[in-house]
């Protein structure tokens, strides 16, 4: 008897081990954002941003300071995953690191963020649905141009004279707004155009993407800009 019960002891112990190996770990649903964040860790460095939820949560994202191991990550797309959580053993873990490990248990999904088609330099063809070519070639004045870099929400870029610069302040898959707006301060001979793109810059709502053509619109849905893409 004393045999058979050190047995069931030694079964018992095994399971129980198995247990909390268990439950030191769970499988969470995380939604990846397409760009990664400047953010403070032990130093400066780049995070990803996350949700986590069987469904999409509503509200900001949040900043993730860790690392998954096997996910590779391509900026420009959203991910959907199932995400192994675990809680390793403090006395293991050395003091200045995580208690937690994150490993990638499967990609449920995987899309393109269409705001990304933005990142690119864009050339300026009209103004409030007027051609502006015959009013670019007063030298110094050149034709004006907007890069957009999504992953960084700014722009860049000239308005025919000066050299611009702003944040991107909103942005989704229909709607763009700009803030901060600054450039350089020199004059030029015909200052007609750079001072309607900048005023068309900043009354810039939503936009739309038409093959190489980019449209800008007002809040009561006129065209205030019509861009090319620059090859």
């Amino acid at each position: 008897m004393k045999f058979i019960a050190s047995i069931l002891l030694t079964i018992i112990a095994i399971n129980s081990c198995g247990d909390t190996k268990e439950n030191n770990s769970k499988t969470v649903t995380y939604y990846i954002n397409s760009t990664k964040v400047a953010c403070e860790g032990v130093g400066k460095m780049q995070c990803l941003q996350i949700k986590k939820g069987e469904t999409m949560p509503a509200g900001d994202w949040s900043n993730f300071y860790g690392s998954i191991e096997g996910f590779d990550y391509q900026q420009g797309y959203t991910y959907k995953l199932l995400v192994k959580e675990e809680t390793l053993d403090p006395a293991k873990v050395p003091a200045d690191a995580s208690s937690m490990s994150y490993t990638l248990a499967e990609v449920l999904d995987k899309k393109q963020d269409p705001t990304f088609r933005l990142h690119d330099i864009w050339a300026l063809q009209a103004i409030n649905g007027k051609d502006i070519s015959s009013e670019t070639h007063q030298k110094p004045n050149k034709q004006p141009t907007l890069e957009i870099f999504v992953a960084e929400k700014r722009i860049a870029g000239t308005d025919g004279c000066n050299s611009l610069f702003g944040s991107i302040e909103t942005l989704t898959e229909t709607q763009l707004s700009f803030s901060k707006m600054g450039s350089t301060k020199m004059m030029c001979p015909s200052m007609k155009v750079p001072n309607a793109f900048t005023e068309a810059l900043s009354n810039t709502q939503t936009y739309k993407i038409e093959k190489l053509n980019l449209y800008f619109y007002n809040a009561e849905g006129d065209e205030v800009l019509q861009f090319v893409k620059v090859d």
